[in-house]
């Protein structure tokens, strides 16, 4: 029998695998694809420890996990609203996410961890004492299992953890690492324009001074209208990128953390638990820090330690990008935004880029409440939109 059996070998899953082994304990890492991280669609951005305000252990722990992977250093983040231009100072780096987990899950085997590939999870059912993993391949018994198997988990299911999510609350992103002249190296671009990323942004993110990550998003409940080729293209044509774009998308929840998380030994990870700030799409970085929390619950067998330092670490800066989500909404779907543009603060946009409560938290809490009471084609839940 295993102490821990993790489903999935994204970022969260590779993450928590590493932070157990280097515990002693015996885990098995399940893998659907014949090799991890084979669909990487992510910006394949974190940010610097030291502007999440973590404790020390935890930021350590972040930090050593991805450090060897950085292939650019990030300074500044602007934002580009019709015709103007807001810029913060926000150290970053640009990752390569899938070495980080594959060098990783290496490591961990070197450690003793069973990593199986081309093996879906099929459905979990409590035994005596213990939790029986039905797989396409066999039947395995752990401890606990831990569901870090993205966006609509099939642990989630098995088990009861899994809830609705709205149309409003997820969205779908596309990017391309294209080769693309830089004016700024050091500067991540992002643009917030309705015609060509409803709802969510487009980004340049930069992996060096020629070379870039290139995508845009729109929200489930806004996607009828919207045709994600021609956007890409334009987007493109905007860049003066030659290439075509190649379309690969993924879906983002951007609804706030999942309300149950754990349940009789299963824990919820990542994406799979929501855990991405609604106002940027951002969860790699949540998802490896809720790893170590989770690690150390798990040290203690603890099921209300894991949610008692997600609720204290990862919960409250995803509930503000909610709040800072919800403002935008209000402002973009009332055509307010077009409007009063050329009004807005450099400091309210910059608390919204770094997601941090600032002077300006009050106004934006309001703004985000308002668009509570509007019903502007929100309704629906996935995966019926």
């Amino acid at each position: 029998m295993y102490d821990v059996i993790i489903v999935g070998a994204g970022p969260s899953g590779a993450a928590l695998s590493y932070f157990l082994v280097k515990k002693g304990f015996n885990v098995l890492t399940l893998e659907r694809d014949p090799k991890p991280a084979t669909r990487v669609i992510c910006g394949e951005y974190l940010p610097d420890p030291d502007s999440l305000g973590m404790p020390k252990d935890i930021s350590k722990a972040y930090w050593e996990f991805f450090r060897p992977f950085i292939v650019h250093r990030i300074k500044r983040i602007s934002m580009e609203i019709e015709n103007r231009r807001f810029t913060t100072e926000y150290i970053g780096y640009s990752i390569d996410r899938a070495n980080m987990i594959r060098k990783r899950l290496m490591e961990s085997v070197e450690n003793g961890l069973s990593l199986s590939t081309k093996e879906a999870f099929l459905t979990a059912k409590l035994g005596d004492g213990c939790i029986k993993v039905i797989t396409s391949k066999g039947e395995y018994r752990t401890k606990f299992l831990v569901g870090a198997d993205g966006f609509g988990s099939k642990v989630a299911r098995s088990s009861g953890l899994h809830n609705v999510i709205k149309c409003d609350d997820l969205a779908l992103a596309f990017t391309n690492e294209v080769n693309l002249d830089l004016p700024d190296p050091e500067e991540m671009r992002l643009i917030i324009n309705e015609e060509l990323a409803p709802g969510t942004y487009a980004w340049v993110i930069p992996r060096s001074p020629s070379r870039a990550n290139v995508g845009l998003g729109v929200r489930l409940s806004m996607k009828r209208s919207f045709n994600p080729v021609r956007a890409m293209k334009k987007f493109f044509k905007e860049l003066k990128i030659k290439k075509e774009p190649i379309l690969r998308g993924r879906y983002v929840p951007v609804g706030g953390i999942s309300p149950r998380i754990v349940s009789h030994g299963v824990f919820l990870l990542g994406d799979a638990a929501c855990m991405v700030i609604p106002s940027n799409g951002g969860g790699m970085h949540l998802g490896i820090i809720a790893a170590y929390l989770l690690s150390n619950s798990l040290e203690g067998e603890s099921e209300r330690r894991y949610e008692r330092a997600v609720r204290e670490y990862i919960k409250p800066v995803v509930d503000l990008g909610l709040v800072h989500r919800k403002a935008a909404d209000f402002f973009t779907r009332t055509g307010l935004l077009r409007r009063t543009v050329g009004l807005l603060p450099n400091n309210m946009v910059s608390e919204v880029i770094k997601v941090v409560k600032g002077n300006y938290y009050p106004l934006i809490k309001v703004m985000a409440s308002m668009y509570d009471f509007l019903d502007m084609g929100r309704s629906g839940s996935y995966p019926r939109c």
